[in-house]
């Protein structure tokens, strides 16, 4: 549990940072370039690729999730523009429906009957806490959201896949490390070849992309673990890794940005708790 919650920590504090940048008026693209050379770096100080022994079984895996990663990233930004915040966020926290079902399907993960019922509670969390009216969005706007449910998924089912199936301990830091290189080097390409290129000058770019991939790899190294030695199956740990991100920012959002959860949010992260309580319950 003490993976999860670590997993979870560092996911939030994404969003946060995320949150910091529009505020801040740091371009966006850079500073996620930025971030994924910080968190190579970070890997590399971990566990030196170089010094891992064979790692030619990652390089596909790793060139496929970079690729996502970096999409992922850059739909995301869009649809939060076009869509809004909220249905950007149920939409990626709900991909968690096909990440279970596939982990169900394929691994033959049985949470159980109480496990299936926190699971199911916990979507309704996730909808619920994340739920604000919006009115500006654009005709169309589901469209983003449609492929962010689905891109998440894909990208939380090959990191499953890859941990069962690929890596071996002595990869398990190699992975993250390998991921966040193919991300940055594209990333780099579409900012040079794009007008948001100037941005490089900035110090904020610098310092916000440099903290932010130093979070970004402790996510995914600890995503990584927990399902490695998390005690439970994956279909328990995605859902547990949403709630407590839940928490974790609703909490953390409160505190810095002085933000006031709705009824329906406060709704929402009880279930969420319930939820939580339940799936633990599920694997003493």
């Amino acid at each position: 549990m003490v993976l999860v919650i670590a997993a979870a920590f560092f996911m939030a504090v994404l969003f946060l940072l995320f949150r910091a940048f529009g505020e801040r008026n740091i371009a966006l693209l850079p500073a996620i370039v930025v971030n994924y050379f910080a968190a190579f770096l970070c890997g590399a100080m971990v566990v030196a690729p170089w010094n891992a022994g064979d790692i030619g079984t990652l390089w596909v895996p790793s060139i496929f999730l970079g690729v996502m990663f970096i999409s992922i990233f850059y739909l995301t930004g869009l649809s939060a523009q076009r869509a809004g915040v909220a249905a950007t966020a149920v939409a990626s926290k709900m991909s968690l429906v096909l990440t279970v079902l596939v982990a169900v399907y394929l691994y033959n993960d049985e949470p159980g009957p109480i496990g299936y019922a926190g699971i199911a509670l916990a979507l309704v969390g996730v909808v619920l806490s994340s739920w604000v009216r919006n009115r500006s969005a654009v005709r169309g706007s589901w469209i983003l959201p449609t492929i962010l449910f689905f891109g998440n998924a894909v990208i939380d089912i090959t990191i499953n896949w890859v941990q069962r199936m690929v890596l071996t301990p002595s990869h398990e830091a190699v992975f993250p490390t390998l991921v966040f290189a193919v991300a940055g080097c594209i990333g780099t390409v579409l900012v040079l070849r794009g007008k948001e290129r100037p941005a490089f000058k900035q110090p904020s770019v610098w310092i916000g992309g440099t903290l932010l991939g130093v979070v970004n790899y402790a996510a995914l190294y600890f995503v990584v673990q927990s399902l490695a030695y998390g005690g439970m199956e994956s279909s328990s740990i995605y859902p547990l890794i949403n709630i407590v991100v839940i928490l974790f920012g609703t909490g953390l959002s409160i505190l810095l940005f002085r933000e006031r959860p709705r009824r329906i949010q406060y709704i929402g992260i009880a279930c969420s708790v319930i939820a939580l309580l339940m799936i633990l319950n599920a694997h003493p």
